[in-house]
């Protein structure tokens, strides 16, 4: 029997499989900037040079995908050009739509001129070619934080109590042109959509206002995600300890988690969705010994990796200069805890 590629181990993770493997997947683009051979100038300007670098450091670490994004071009080509909330013309599309009125003034989203989109694409396309055997996972806003970037956060937190339709009325707009955009990069190969909710969660909103303002449009979007074949991934960025229940029932695959108690979530929830986390990124990657970081990345992994269904990553993304030994003290813990647990995992 021929062994399973790492993009068939993970999504069979995904599915909540057992494989006797854990993945580590960490959120890397920073780090692999800092440890690839080509100049920040490359990385950035270039995708055919971003896909070797990205390749580069993921086969020198040997983690378990690579990504691409963040996706926000939708926002960007249709704010663009406007005046922003500090009166200055926008480049990025965010704070352009302040009051009701302003949705008027917002460009149509042409898909096919999109360069963002474009761009990102060419890299999905190149990291295919260069590591066919390797999952790509695409970053992208969904509907709900491109809102709040293009309404501005804390108008968009106003709004939800005292304008939900206002609320309801760009999140509406945005819908269908992330929707087709994100299809485009699976399209051009992408296997995991990642799909970060910093602003969304209990640090910034209660659960009563995200249940009501953003959960029916974050199922809508997820399902038309699904309809793609991609695997789908959300990042719980924050305290999401009050709406784990909402959360986990949103359609997704795996919920990455960052405050959480893994032992609790792998009971409550580790039959219906996979999870994903949470060595913290800058306390635990960045700022503790290798040996700190293998211990912290072994005990989650035996807390939430029996029974399948967990890849190991940081609870966010990976800070650039996070030294390399810490990486392969967290890969290092992932194949001693497969070792423990055998084919339990």
């Amino acid at each position: 029997m021929r062994e399973l590629t790492i993009t068939e181990k993970v999504k069979k993770t995904l599915q909540l499989e057992k494989t006797g493997y854990i993945p580590v997947i960490p959120t890397a683009s920073a780090f692999v900037a800092n440890q690839c051979s080509y100049s920040p100038k490359e990385y950035e300007q270039n995708p055919e040079v971003f896909a070797l670098a990205n390749v580069e450091v993921r086969k020198k670490f040997g983690y378990d995908a690579n990504a691409v994004g963040c996706f926000q071009g939708v926002v960007e080509e249709m704010g663009k050009g406007l005046i922003d909330k500090s009166g200055k013309v926008s480049v990025n599309g965010e704070r352009t739509v302040l009051k009701e009125k302003d949705i008027e003034k917002l460009h149509a989203y042409n898909i096919d001129e999109c360069e963002s989109l474009r761009i990102m694409m060419e890299k999905v396309r190149f990291l295919k070619q260069m590591d066919p055997d390797c999952p790509v996972m695409a970053i992208a806003d969904n509907p709900s934080m491109s809102a709040a970037a293009m309404m501005d956060g804390a108008n968009f937190y106003v709004s939800l109590i005292k304008n939900k339709k206002f609320v309801r009325e760009v999140t509406e707009l945005l819908m269908e042109p992330i929707a087709q955009s994100v299809a485009r990069l699976v399209e051009a190969g992408c296997d995991i959509v990642w799909l970060p909710m910093p602003t969304l969660g209990g640090t910034c909103m209660s659960k009563k206002h995200y249940v009501e303002s953003c959960l029916p449009y974050n199922k809508q979007f997820i399902e038309k995600i699904r309809k793609t074949g991609a695997k789908i991934i959300l990042h719980t960025c924050g305290n999401w300890n009050d709406r784990f229940d909402v959360a986990s029932k949103e359609g997704a695959d795996a919920l990455h988690v960052s405050e959480a108690d893994l032992e609790t979530l792998k009971k409550e929830y580790g039959k219906k969705i996979a999870l994903m986390g949470q060595v913290p990124a800058a306390f635990t990657m960045l700022m503790k010994s290798a040996e700190e970081v293998y211990q912290e990345s072994l005990q989650q992994c035996l807390t939430a990796a029996e029974g399948g269904g967990f890849i190991l990553s940081a609870d966010c993304g990976l800070p650039g200069n996070t030294p390399p030994e810490n990486m392969r003290a967290m890969i290092r813990a992932a194949r001693e805890a497969e070792r423990i647990l055998g084919d339990r995992c």
